[in-house]
């Protein structure tokens, strides 16, 4: 316990009743895009009179890039309370396997800061999301965790007088690229929804119209499932296309109805797919819609 030895000078007493904080990752879900940036934040609730603290996170380095890590705006920030008020005893990032740990303490504060309600930051963490065609990620990364594999908060007992380690609980945050795909107003349904086979044979088209409301392009597919009144199940997938940002496609498939009167419920899918370099392929679902087929037979 690297501030519990550093404090050693005032023994560790125990405390009845005290109250587990909880040590947490936010936001605790996160959707940014390949390529960009976004900040999460170690945060600390349900605790007061905090006096240090060592804390390690965990990340996967084929998914993220650590651009920074930072004390500015946190609890226990030394251009807040005075740099020579607070010792940081850890400053480590090690990008290549995925690890930051920050360790500090408090000197010469009479009266700790208090915990806002109901939380605080105590740790900013600036990350990189990166490029699957160039990172090590590969599809089963996803999602990706951040984990707290140590989280040790030492706080001070202002009735008996004393440091204290405060006992905790942690939760994760986790990461899945969004779909980037939105619906148009047609959506997804069948180029004849009430045919006679005998008329038009047994074939029918299938689509779902997709529009690109992300910043880089991407690749889109629809996937369609199928089961009718009569018991007829399966399902087809539609040829990738490529889109721009902004732009519009249609995924294209069909379905084969058998000779008979039936009724098919069928679900649209456009669904994201993203290649990493070893070849696999993450499909993320986007919007979905459910349609009809009744398949008349005179």
């Amino acid at each position: 316990m690297l501030i519990a030895t550093f404090l050693l000078a005032v023994p560790l007493i125990p405390v009845n009743a005290v109250p587990t904080g909880l040590v947490s990752i936010s936001p605790s879900s996160i959707n940014n895009d390949f390529g960009t940036s976004f900040t999460s934040s170690v945060m600390l609730s349900n605790a007061a009179n905090i006096a240090g603290y060592d804390i390690i996170v965990s990340f996967n380095p084929g998914v993220f890039t650590v651009n920074s890590a930072s004390l500015s705006g946190t609890l226990l920030d030394p251009a807040k309370l005075g740099a020579d008020k607070v010792l940081i005893l850890r400053h480590q990032v090690f990008p290549s396997v995925g690890l930051i740990r920050y360790a500090l303490v408090l000197l010469g504060v009479n009266t700790p800061p208090q915990t806002p309600n109901p939380s605080a930051s105590l740790l900013n963490i600036n990350f990189q999301v990166n490029d699957p065609s160039t990172s090590t990620a590969t599809a089963s990364d996803y999602p990706s965790q951040m984990t707290l594999p140590k989280a040790e908060i030492v706080a001070v007992d202002t009735v008996n007088g004393g440091p204290f380690t405060l006992p905790v609980t942690t939760n994760s945050a986790t990461y899945m690229p969004p779909a980037n795909l939105g619906l148009r107003n047609v959506g997804c349904r069948a180029v004849t929804d009430g045919f006679n086979t005998v008329a038009k044979g047994f074939t029918d088209g299938i689509f779902c119209r997709v529009v690109n409301n992300g910043g880089q392009s991407i690749s889109s597919v629809g996937t369609f499932s199928w089961r009718s009144l009569g018991g007829v199940t399966g399902s087809a997938t539609s040829a990738p296309i490529t889109l721009a940002p902004g732009q519009a496609g249609e995924d294209d498939s069909s379905i084969t109805v058998a000779n008979a009167n039936d009724i098919l419920i069928v679900t649209g899918t456009a669904t994201r797919q993203v290649a990493f370099q070893d070849g696999s392929v993450l499909s993320i679902a986007g919007p979905s819609d459910n349609f009809k087929i009744e398949v008349n037979v005179p």
